[in-house]
């Protein structure tokens, strides 16, 4: 079956290749398409909407069924924020968009500015993901969930993963995301938790595709 992974973000692309080892499924990347990933304004009021309306577009876009992610970083002590806003947090105070190494520079160096002074143990955050699979008709085939808990440290560590990785030490670790392997990191990550709960889902649409064909 050909899945369609639905982000331009390389960090997440890696991460969903390593989870989809071993189904029986092709990935097909942004790249395949004439246009590239087509642009959806996320602007839902939650990871689930955001996700939905993407897995959608890029189901459509592609022709196959595709896969979303809307992920970001909610800390207790600012009432969940950054939260969906995660990936753009710092741009609010720019006049247009960044890099994606420098935005995730400034997001990280905005978290530790508003977490001045604050004790270990009022830095908690969690990471959230919502993955959701589109069929090209608009149908949502799948909505998976996952989180993992953790706190905020007081400096970046680390060169691997993306995003608040360098900052995000998750719950009886102490390396930050960006300083684990990726096999560990998949095992811990919210994005891992979702794809597990996605996997049979993906595993039941392999087989329905391949029952297809042999027909």
């Amino acid at each position: 079956m050909e899945l369609f992974f639905g982000t331009g973000n390389d960090g997440k692309l890696r991460e969903l290749r390593r989870l989809v080892a071993g189904l029986p499924v092709v990935v097909v990347t942004p790249a395949a398409l004439p246009g590239g990933l087509p642009e959806v304004v996320e602007d839902g009021a939650s990871f689930l909407e955001n996700a939905e309306k993407k897995a959608r577009a890029f189901a459509s876009a592609s022709g196959r069924v595709a896969l979303a992610d809307d992920s970001g970083l909610c800390v207790d002590a600012l009432d969940g924020a950054p939260g969906i806003f995660s990936a753009r947090w710092s741009e609010d105070e720019l006049p247009g968009p960044l890099p994606r190494g420098e935005r995730d520079l400034r997001n990280n160096q905005k978290l530790l500015a508003a977490l001045a002074g604050q004790p270990k143990e009022l830095r908690g955050a969690a990471y959230l993901a919502v993955l959701c699979l589109a069929a090209p008709d608009g149908t949502i085939l799948a909505s998976v969930e996952g989180r993992c808990r953790g706190r905020i440290g007081r400096a970046p560590r680390g060169e691997g993963g993306f995003g608040y990785d360098p900052l995000f030490v998750a719950e009886g670790r102490a390396l930050t995301m960006a300083e684990l392997p990726p096999s560990e990191k998949d095992a811990l990550s919210h994005r891992g938790a979702a794809f597990r709960e996605l996997r049979p889902v993906l595993e039941r649409l392999a087989a329905l595709d391949e029952a297809r064909e042999n027909r």
